[in-house]
């Protein structure tokens, strides 16, 4: 359960619900495993899994989600061949062979067909919604992923005041600036990698792994221009992430010390193990993305509107 990557949404006005009135909603868009001709499904399922029937699990005033898609897997390889059958049997009755919008409705059929013949697969994502700060963070790869499950909790809710999360300054000037050596903190270490780009959308880029940041090779492309756009580091020896220039985390890893906490706080049973792992991440995290909005800056327009 611990998140891997984090989108950090801000609520833009002050947002609070009770957890009865939550799994309400959520109960009217809970997981439906797809039908036998439908492509893919996206619902509400229980945080802690199969043993639970919650949709909502909540610690103090943070609260997990969980959201299950279930798509069929048809692989393009197979419906072309099946197109392709399909359009030589026409070809060969009526010596034409199918184009354009007819050729695509033919398509159509062929995918109905196959639908209920795939196989499926799913992925479970988590989210929680911290209503003391006010922060909901979202464990996604991509901002759409992260978007997909936040459309999901706005349609079961009705309306959700929430926006991705903006500073007043620009993470890629940050880390620019760091690894000129400039404003470094004592709490962020960098690590050894990261990646460059020339200002120009077009512009070239560069990648380092295992390289020491500090050395004349690197810092030649930054006196070139180059901006960082992601870079490792570590934050009070708890965390260890890539920050991107969009403020996204990538590979977010919490320590050993921590995780081994959590192994002997959760030694009961699952569940004592989920509460354990959910209330160390969630508590480290309270810590560690306010701090990364004070090293940028604060927050663009951060008054929360009444």
């Amino acid at each position: 359960m611990w998140f891997k990557n984090l989108k950090i949404y801000r609520f833009s006005k002050p947002f609070s619900i009770d957890i009865e009135e939550l799994e309400t909603h959520l109960n009217e868009k809970s997981f439906q495993p797809c039908g036998s001709t439908q492509a893919s499904s996206f619902g509400w399922v229980p945080p802690l899994g199969n043993n639970s029937t919650q949709l909502t699990h909540t610690i103090g005033k943070t609260t997990m989600l969980c959201v299950r898609q279930e798509e069929r897997i048809l692989p393009s390889s197979v419906i072309n061949d099946a197109l392709n059958e399909k359009l030589d049997v026409i070809q060969s009755e009526s010596g034409r062979r199918p184009v354009g919008k007819h050729k695509q409705s033919i398509k159509d059929e062929v995918i109905l067909d196959l639908l209920p013949r795939a196989f499926t697969r799913s992925k479970r994502s988590f989210a929680y919604l911290d209503q003391d700060s006010q922060f909901m963070v979202v464990d996604a790869s991509s901002s759409n992923k992260a978007e997909e499950l936040v459309e999901l909790l706005r349609q079961s809710l009705g309306s959700l005041p929430a926006v991705p999360l903006k500073t007043k300054n620009l993470p890629a000037v940050l880390m620019t600036n760091w690894l000129k050596g400039n404003d470094l903190k004592d709490d962020f270490l960098i690590k050894d990698e990261c990646e460059m780009q020339e200002s120009d959308d077009d512009g070239a880029i560069l990648r380092c792994k295992r390289q020491d940041l500090s050395s004349d090779e690197i810092q030649m492309h930054l006196d070139s221009g180059k901006e960082v756009t992601k870079l490792a580091v570590t934050w009070n020896d708890t965390l260890e992430c890539i920050l991107q220039d969009d403020l996204a985390i990538k590979r977010l890893k919490f320590s050993d010390e921590l995780l081994e906490q959590a192994s002997n706080d959760g030694a009961e049973d699952d569940a004592a193990q989920f509460d354990a792992d959910f209330n160390l991440m969630t508590g480290e995290l309270a810590r560690f993305i306010p701090r990364l909005i004070e090293v940028l800056g604060g927050e663009q327009n951060s008054a929360i509107k009444p």
